[in-house]
């Protein structure tokens, strides 16, 4: 899942980390103030959904109509621990803040993902560019008028830079807790978390997908998130991910999204799988997420809005349905 290059200068103010703040950031956020995270949101079952850079641009935000959290997916982190936003740079900012502010939702910036983590090795292994990156996290979420950030590192190689990436989101934690901005993180179901990192974050996205065969199921949701609570992640931390789309049971590189699924097989809600391609089709998506309420789960995330069927046919509506049966 990675989009296209896009290539134009953007503010030093965000690529170089800035350098030095630690008076000047606190001094502009108690004049400024954060786009804070609402406080009716806390103890709320959350419905986070990503909006890939190369789906912002088209993608209808009333379509998105359920979600508590929209992240936009994504920026990178820099060499010296600064914001690469060049990705992002066709994001229609002024409709998204619309939304958030008529929708009541987080807006959230997601940094990484696959084939844009390169350098969160060399920030977290590095006190200096922790503070620099943190510091950055900060003057983003002000300006961009964001309720916090997520790190989708794909992934930490070694045991240094686990204990890094624990680090940084300490120090992000930080700066981030007195203006109540929040951070989560984005995981795969094997990787190992360190306990600083658990602790720093308000939410842990667990990837429960694309793995070997078929690639999301029941079994292996609940199992990717049994790992985290044997790791010490509390279940009111983590949000189970979930699918939009279909992968080859066969070929990982063989994949439609569940819009193309619906249009070419028009699958019944009960089933999961046509023409070798494993996806989550409406049942499926309903027993996961009722599981999680269940479970006292934190919420759900989907991988990515843009690939839903919408209409009757949409899996979000799914998820958006039961939830509000749940708050009644």
């Amino acid at each position: 899942m990675t989009p296209s290059e896009n290539a134009s200068e953007i503010p030093d103010q965000l690529t170089s980390g800035a350098s030095r703040v630690s008076r000047g950031v606190l001094l502009l956020l108690a004049l400024v103030g954060a786009a804070t995270a609402d406080e009716n949101f806390r103890g709320e079952f959350r419905v986070v959904g990503y909006l890939p850079d190369y789906r912002a641009a088209e993608y209808g935000l009333e379509a998105a109509r359920g979600v508590t959290d929209l992240l936009v997916f994504s920026a990178e982190p820099t060499p010296e621990g600064g914001i690469d936003l060049r990705r992002l740079e066709r994001a229609p900012w002024e409709r998204l803040r619309e939304f958030k502010t008529r929708q009541r939702v987080r807006l959230i910036l997601s940094l990484g993902g696959w084939g844009r983590s390169n350098h969160f090795g060399s920030v977290a292994t590095s006190e200096e560019k922790r503070r620099k990156f943190a510091e950055a996290a900060v003057r983003v979420c002000l300006e961009r008028r964001l309720d916090g950030i997520d790190l989708d590192w794909e992934h930490p190689k070694d045991a240094a830079e686990e204990e890094g990436y624990g680090k940084l989101l300490a120090a992000i934690h930080e700066v981030f807790r007195p203006q109540g901005l929040v951070l989560s993180m984005t995981v795969a179901g094997w990787q190992r978390l360190p306990a600083e990192g658990i602790a720093a974050v308000d939410t842990v996205n667990v990837m429960a997908y694309d793995l070997d065969g078929r690639h999301s199921t029941f079994e292996g949701a609940t199992a990717d998130v049994k790992k985290l609570l044997d790791q010490g992640v509390p279940p009111e931390k983590i949000v189970l991910g979930m699918p939009f789309y279909g992968r080859s049971v066969e070929s990982r590189r063989r994949t439609l999204t569940y819009r193309e699924i619906v249009a070419k097989h028009h699958p019944a809600a009960d089933v999961d799988e046509v023409d070798g391609l494993y996806f989550n089709g409406p049942e499926t998506i309903q027993k996961k997420t009722a599981w999680a309420i269940e479970s006292g789960l934190g919420g759900v995330m989907v991988w990515e809005l843009g690939q839903d069927a919408g209409g009757e046919e949409g899996l979000l509506g799914v998820i958006r349905r039961l939830v509000d049966r749940r708050s009644q």
